[in-house]
């Protein structure tokens, strides 16, 4: 070997050390930087003429196994969606309390069950007449709160979603780049180790918000896939994605699926491509990661509980007002007024008969009684000049189209019993009169000013399949009547475009449409204009479908009725009687009578149906038992995601330590390779001071 070949082979070996070191010093200075993967360099030997010539300084690479990396992308997001979950549902627990609690809603509904046993047994008693009016009160604010922030969750996590879409955007945007110069780096044969790294530090942040497929190019470059087969980031470009958060979240808004024929909803989808176009809307191609979660919590699991919440409240309302307007307050109030709105000409479809009776304040003896028969009645102001044909009593609809029961003069009051009464409502289900008109309602649920405006089917699990079942629905309300067939190969779908496109009802702004519950969906049929209208069946499709007053916000809005909260003496405690041939002197009610009371507090001992609602199936059981279900489906629901939090966590620290035992800086090693490369670089230092005393020796010999 020539003396100058031997220099050069020396300065190799002393350019090779001195990358060596920097790659090293770069490994120990960056050991506990999150993301950085270990250098190193492989060198090559250099040769010329088949002769040895020193040393090649090679690419610095990373120290990763890359099918290692894919599985912690792949745990990352599923921890990135159970840690949402996971916090969503612990503040759900917090606030709904925990099954062995008495600060929940089962707890709160046998509180008022135990006031109004207290008042049956002692009807006379003022106080405990306030006392069921403060524990109802308590327990609607209850419902309200609960319901409420349940709404406030649901904002927050859409919030959530909008600044999570606007970080995403930005990383996207920031892999691409990166894309463009790894590609660059590759193409000038240098070293992309550190963008590399600082592309997985985005990618593992892209993957803890959203489920995403990788496919890296031969080029270096990454191309990024949504689970659904999405393009999100092809080489250097990336598709811009975006999420405006809804402005108010209420439960009678929703984001509805592109597919829906009701789409676009009040709730905006994630779209790409800078367009609010269905078919660049993505929110249902995303399936992991903390997106995927909030997703859920607004759109799923939030609305059913507000679902079921709402199913509670409605059953509650009606239950109770149900026995309420059975009974009276003793002294008997000096006038009535209904809580639902009605237009003169309304249908009125019913059977049997109801007792009107005027009675003395004070000693609850009869005025005048009136029995009134319903059968030849057809519309509400039937009922209302019936009422009106009394000596001592008015009956009117006010400005807002309640109707008003007075008595004609002071120290006289007006009672009630609604006998066999039954007044249709929807499909099969009826109401007696007082209970119809909320003459004597406790509870008051104001979404609208009616009820019978707008119905609602129970969760159905498939609204494309065929019902089987063949029959016709009616429709009647202030001038209209109209029908609508159905066969056993319709489905829920069919059937509401049927209600829809029905020329008789559209003019009257009445139609259908099918909403998502939870895991499955609903039926609602509602009348635009908010007029009341009856919807009967021939056969058993509206008793199949559960369908009945549609109970949509009602535990959000639900309240005492406000003369009631005033005046706690209106609690209904006693029966007017039922006795035949009741006539003016005798007595129509006593001060001791607790019977409505009574009733009122059976209402928490009785078995009630509940329809399918959020997540939970139709079942039967008492109203505490409902609530108690709500609490311990969530319960649960909290229990084992917070156990498969803990699992998942576990495995990702796994995975982490294992690819960290690969990619990560071990101090030790780097300092020994140090020496080593040290010791390299003196000995390449003193192969190039022996050359160049040599080549003085041969210069000054030649000399």
């Amino acid at each position: 070997m020539s003396l100058s070949l031997a220099l050069r082979s020396a300065l190799s070996g002393l350019s090779a050390a001195q990358t060596a070191i920097q790659v090293t010093s770069d490994n120990v200075t960056n050991a506990n930087t999150p993301g950085h993967t270990r250098k190193f360099i492989e060198n090559q030997s250099r040769l010329i003429a088949s002769q040895g010539a020193g040393v090649d300084t090679g690419i610095i690479s990373r120290e990763v196994d890359a099918f290692l990396l894919s599985q912690i992308r792949d745990q990352q997001s599923t921890v990135g969606q159970l840690t949402v979950r996971d916090r969503f549902l612990a503040q759900i627990q917090n606030m709904f309390g925990s099954p062995e609690t008495n600060r929940t809603v089962s707890s709160s509904l046998n509180d008022l069950k135990t006031s109004f046993e207290a008042l049956a047994a002692t009807p006379e008693s003022q106080a405990n007449a306030s006392d069921v009016v403060n524990v109802a009160r308590q327990t609607v604010k209850l419902f309200n709160d609960l319901s409420n922030t349940i709404q406030e969750l649901r904002a927050d996590a859409d919030q959530e979603i909008e600044r999570i879409v606007t970080q995403l955007d930005s990383r996207f945007e920031i892999v691409a780049e990166l894309n463009v110069q790894i590609a660059n780096a590759e193409i000038l044969n240098q070293s992309s180790a550190a963008l590399r790294d600082e592309r997985d530090r985005a990618l593992a942040e892209i993957a803890t918000n959203i489920d995403i497929r990788i496919v890296e190019q031969n080029d270096g470059t990454v191309s990024l896939f949504s689970a659904g087969g999405r393009l999100l980031v092809d080489r250097g470009s990336a598709l811009d994605i975006s999420h405006d958060s809804a402005s108010q979240v209420s439960a009678s808004i929703a984001y509805v699926d592109p597919d829906d024929p009701a789409y676009p909803g009040a709730i905006n989808g994630i779209f790409v491509n800078g367009s609010t176009a269905a078919a660049d809307d993505i929110t249902d191609e995303i399936r992991g990661g903390s997106l995927k979660a909030l997703i859920d919590m607004r759109d799923t699991e939030l609305p059913n509980l507000q679902r079921e919440m709402d199913e509670l409240a409605q059953t509650l309302i009606s239950e109770i007002n149900k026995a309420h307007n059975a009974g009276t307050a003793y002294p008997p109030p000096s006038t009535l007024t209904g809580s639902q709105s009605f237009g003169s000409t309304d249908v009125f479809s019913a059977t049997g008969s109801v007792r009107v009776a005027v009675l003395d304040q004070t000693t609850g003896v009869v005025v005048e009684t009136l029995d009134i028969a319903l059968g030849a009645m057809t519309t509400v102001d039937d009922l209302r000049t019936a009422i009106n044909g009394m000596t001592n009593v008015t009956a009117t609809f006010n400005a807002a189209g309640k109707l008003v029961v007075s008595a004609g003069s002071a120290g006289q009051g007006i009672a009630i019993n609604e006998l066999d009464s039954a007044v249709t409502t929807v499909g099969g289900e009826t109401r007696g009169v007082s209970h119809y008109f909320g003459l004597n309602d406790l509870f008051q649920a104001s979404v609208d000013s009616t009820a019978y405006d707008s119905f609602s089917s129970a969760r159905v699990n498939d609204s494309t399949a065929a019902l089987g079942l063949t029959g016709t629905l009616s429709f009647a309300a202030a001038g209209l009547s109209t029908t609508v067939g159905y066969t056993a190969g319709q489905s829920l779908d069919t059937i509401a475009a049927n209600i829809t496109a029905n020329g008789t009802l559209a003019g009257a702004n009445i139609s259908a449409r099918v909403v998502d519950d939870g895991s499955g969906r609903r039926l609602v049929v509602e009348d635009t204009d908010g007029n009341n209208f009856v919807m009967t069946d021939s056969a058993a499709l509206l008793s199949s479908l559960g369908v009945t007053n549609d109970s949509t916000s009602v535990s959000n809005v639900m309240t005492v009725r406000s003369d009631i909260v005033s005046n706690q003496a209106l609690v209904a405690r006693g029966t007017l009687s039922s006795a035949g041939g009741l006539a003016a002197g005798d007595d129509g009610l006593t001060v001791g009578d607790g019977t409505a009371a009574a009733q009122l507090a059976a209402v928490f001992d009785a078995t009630i149906d509940f329809g399918s609602a959020g997540g939970l199936t139709g079942t039967s059981n008492t109203l505490s038992e409902y609530a108690a279900t709500i609490i311990s489906v969530q319960a649960a629901m909290a229990s084992n995601t917070s156990s498969e939090l803990n699992f998942n966590s576990s495995f990702l620290e796994t995975l982490e330590f294992r690819n960290g035992s690969i990619s990560g800086v071990n101090i030790d090693e780097e300092l020994a390779n140090l020496i080593v490369f040290e010791q390299a670089f003196n000995a390449s230092a003193r192969v190039i001071t022996v050359a160049s005393e040599l080549l003085d020796e041969l210069v000054n010999i030649v000399r």
